[in-house]
């Protein structure tokens, strides 16, 4: 995820979302079959531990195997769905009102601010900002140190966050903020450009790899991108299991491929008209990237619970 300002909270809000719950579902799907038996037993085993693990599993099917599965899908959306939990709060807002810390969860923050990293993209001559100190690399690189000790109660809350917030990078406008004349404060990851009327260059990233989250269409989709990453790259191919370079990638691909339209804002009633090949380009490239999510993750869960 990626960046902000706000129109102001509406904005920021926004920007908390990376791939919707198609994409973090698809990019879950692929990871949970290639994992190990020995990494998906620890993992399903934390899952099972998380305070929300009903919820996750109320309407998964009743064989284990399927049902642990569903449960890691389900998983794998939930820093998002607790952005509108009344159980959590938003600890971003001036003067937050922290909610009952209930049983099981070291935390009732929402973290908005941890999907993503700000990296400064100055063009045109515009000063730039830092990054914010809470982030997404930051917090991906505390995570994998702090899951591998045996403590329960934290692992089960860390793994949704582990699995989420590395499918988040993988989404290039979740690494970047372009700074311009016409916006100093920066674009909050592409929430500030208009390229359809009412819609944001974010949101078009987001929904990119899709926008159905059935079981079965997840799945479907699921098993393409992986033959397709594995006819590409073999079956075999190693993958990064660095959050840095997670990072880093992300930055040159929202620079090379994300922000091919010149300066241009947009506006919300006069958006920037995108080409079909632009278009075509972010599915091709959504696809592509989740794909890449799904085998880095499980590869990082196989190296962690081996």
């Amino acid at each position: 995820m990626a960046i902000k300002c706000a129109l102001a909270v509406l904005l920021l809000t926004n920007q908390a979302w990376a791939w919707n719950a198609a994409g973090h579902r698809i990019a879950s799907a692929v990871a949970y079959d290639l994992l190990t038996d020995k990494a998906r037993k620890r993992v399903d085993s934390l899952l099972a531990a998380h305070p929300d693990y009903a919820a996750w599993s109320r309407d998964a099917p009743a064989d284990p195997r399927p049902r642990a599965r569903a449960v890691f899908l389900a998983a794998s959306v939930w820093p998002d769905e607790i952005r509108s939990d009344k159980r959590f709060y938003d600890d971003t807002r001036e003067n937050a009102h922290p909610t009952p810390l209930l049983t099981g969860f070291p935390s009732m923050a929402r973290h908005v601010n941890w999907h993503y990293i700000d990296v400064p993209v100055p063009v045109d001559g515009a000063p730039a900002q830092p990054p914010a100190h809470d982030n997404a690399l930051v917090e991906l690189r505390r995570i994998l140190k702090e899951i591998k000790n045996q403590n329960e109660k934290i692992g089960a809350y860390d793994l949704p966050w582990l699995i989420h917030l590395e499918e988040d990078v993988h989404q290039p406008l979740h690494c970047v903020s372009r700074f311009v004349q016409s916006q100093p404060k920066g674009d909050a990851g592409g929430n500030n450009v208009y390229v359809t009327p009412g819609r944001n260059l974010h949101a078009l990233w987001d929904s990119a790899a899709g926008t159905d989250s059935t079981d079965a269409l997840v799945s479907r989709v699921a098993a393409e991108i992986s033959a397709e990453f594995i006819e590409q790259n073999g079956r075999h191919s190693r993958v990064s299991k660095d959050p840095r370079k997670w990072v880093s990638e992300g930055f040159q691909l929202a620079i090379h491929d994300v922000y091919t339209f010149g300066l241009d804002t947009g506006l919300r009633d006069h958006p920037i008209a995108l080409t079909e090949r632009y278009q075509s380009d972010v599915h091709r490239i959504a696809r592509t990237r989740v794909a890449l999510a799904g085998f880095r993750l499980a590869a990082v869960l196989n190296d962690t619970f081996k």
